[in-house]
């Protein structure tokens, strides 16, 4: 896997000799490279320590598994930081409409039930503490955060998986003129390996954050594999069709990729052969 990898950064041409990599193997090579982009997301919830909440800060406490605030510290505008997220404790007496300081990605939590709103849109709402059987609001919010650190790791996975497949299935338009010698699933295959420098780019990208105009200009570079890997595969289609004499009758079509890796031995046993023919 490691020659792969290296090769499709710093050799893209030899990419055609792993045509035949099993289904398996590709998918657990789409997988690394997947978490490869996703590292920046890891390293941010893994490192990023979120704002200490306890029932002073809030002016809240669980009784009966029910959030009451009656603590002096208590504002219904009162907002902490949790990772992307800002969590807001308000009384059962208030509205959360009440709250002018709510931010695009925001939790709610009032009563039992927690609401998770994305702008003015409310995406779930559960009886929370109920379900849990929460007891403190230490034990809310240490479940809050291990819920919010799996579920953004978990996006954070699935959009680049999009991403990358999206790559990959848009790499493949112009290989469609060589289907007639090469299957789909074979491009598919190669293109995987391909897309390893945008993967790697994307990973950078996300790290460092770096400006939008120089990460297209480093993507025409990362998509050079995918034009090599073009040239070498029309190199040897043409190649393989040029030293073959095909009579007349032999559909073009009938030319298959997997005789393309032979072109070099061929060509060295004939030449052996008409050396002992001179001599």
């Amino acid at each position: 896997m490691f020659e792969i990898f290296a090769n499709s950064i710093v050799y893209p041409k030899n990419i055609v000799n792993y045509h035949n990599k099993k289904g398996g193997f590709v998918f657990l090579y789409i997988l690394i490279l997947v978490v490869l982009m996703s590292v920046a997301t890891i390293v941010f919830f893994i490192s990023h320590k979120p704002q200490i909440i306890t029932e002073t800060t809030t002016g809240c406490e669980i009784v009966d598994n029910n959030l009451v605030c009656t603590g002096e510290n208590y504002n219904v505008n009162n907002s902490f930081e949790m990772y992307d997220f800002d969590v807001h404790f308000i009384s059962e007496t208030d509205q959360i409409s009440d709250i002018t300081n709510r931010d695009v990605l925001s939790i709610v939590v009032q009563g039992s039930t927690l609401n998770v709103f994305v702008g003015e849109r409310t995406i779930n709402s559960i009886e929370f503490l109920t379900t849990y059987d929460l007891n403190s609001l230490q034990e809310v919010v240490s479940i809050l955060k291990y819920s919010v650190i799996f579920a953004g790791i978990f996006l954070g996975l699935l959009s680049n998986t999009f991403i990358l497949i999206f790559i990959i299935l848009i790499s493949t338009i112009p290989f469609m003129r060589f289907k007639q010698y090469i299957s789909y699933k074979k491009l598919f295959k190669m293109l995987t390996f391909a897309a390893t420098p945008m993967a790697f780019l994307f990973a950078i990208y996300n790290l460092i954050n770096f400006d939008m105009l120089i990460f297209f200009i480093l993507m025409l570079f990362a998509y050079r594999s995918v034009f090599t890997l073009q040239r070498e595969i029309q190199f040897r289609l043409i190649n393989k069709a040029s030293g073959n004499q095909m009579p007349e009758q032999e559909n073009p079509d009938d030319l298959k990729y997997e005789d393309l890796n032979d072109k070099e031995e061929e060509t060295s046993d004939n030449d052996d052969e008409e050396n002992q023919e001179d001599e």
